[in-house]
């Protein structure tokens, strides 16, 4: 009773608040500071070999797609104490794990259209913006190619000032962002998973689960966790 308790209030927030209530960044456009260590370009070279490992014990493979216009399958290990939302869409997912609204833990899987020149431009744009404070960092990342696309996984610290981190306070973020093509079509796939830096359960459990994510089977390489 309590997790459909807890859900429903989620969507009804979503509806009442839009984006804001997850602090979701579409896209900055306007100049900012830039994060410490990360350049417009591809990038450095991978954080040391990729995280190798199956689905951890206690948790299940879940599935998700985002309907006819983006016709994919994202997959990812979790476990069954997570709540998948109501307030998701075809192409938006929210998953969460908590009572409150504001400083749950949170799953963000994601698949929206992109208007650039290629994935590499794609996954450039999200490195330069996902953290953008001088209180946030990069603790390990990886990029490469996927067989539709290119990908970004990390896992770093947002700081307090940071709009993506929950409750203004010092949050873990692990995820991969990808420009991948779709039937011709440039789309941004992502899954982003953030907890409050003080929650060394969940940031475990996230390490965990970063390894196991896969795009249409294609296993997205994970970096050495810092």
């Amino acid at each position: 009773m309590r997790r459909a308790a807890a859900a429903g209030t989620l969507a009804l927030t979503v509806l009442l608040s839009g984006c804001s209530v997850f602090q979701i960044r579409t896209e900055d456009k306007s100049a900012g500071p830039v994060r410490i260590g990360v350049q417009e370009t591809a990038g450095p070279e991978p954080t040391g070999k990729p995280t190798e490992a199956g689905i951890p014990e206690g948790m299940e493979k879940t599935s998700v797609t985002f309907g006819d216009s983006c016709p994919v399958e994202l997959s990812f290990a979790l476990g069954d104490d997570w709540t998948d939302s109501t307030g998701s869409t075809d192409q938006f997912h929210v998953f969460s794990r908590g009572d409150d609204s504001v400083r749950s833990d949170i799953i963000l899987v994601n698949c929206t259209d992109e208007y650039g020149d290629s994935a590499q431009e794609v996954v450039d744009q999200k490195r330069r913006f996902n953290f953008t404070k001088q209180d946030s960092q990069v603790l390990a990342e990886q990029t490469g190619s996927l067989a539709a696309g290119e990908f970004w996984s990390y896992q770093g610290v947002l700081g307090p000032t940071e709009i993506l981190a929950l409750d203004s306070q010092p949050t873990y973020a692990f995820g991969v962002q990808t420009g991948y093509k779709i039937n011709g079509r440039l789309v941004n796939l992502s899954i982003e998973m953030r907890t409050l830096k003080d929650n060394a359960a969940t940031e475990k459990d996230y390490e965990k689960m970063l390894p196991t994510v896969t795009i249409d089977g294609e296993k997205v390489p994970a970096p050495s966790f810092q």
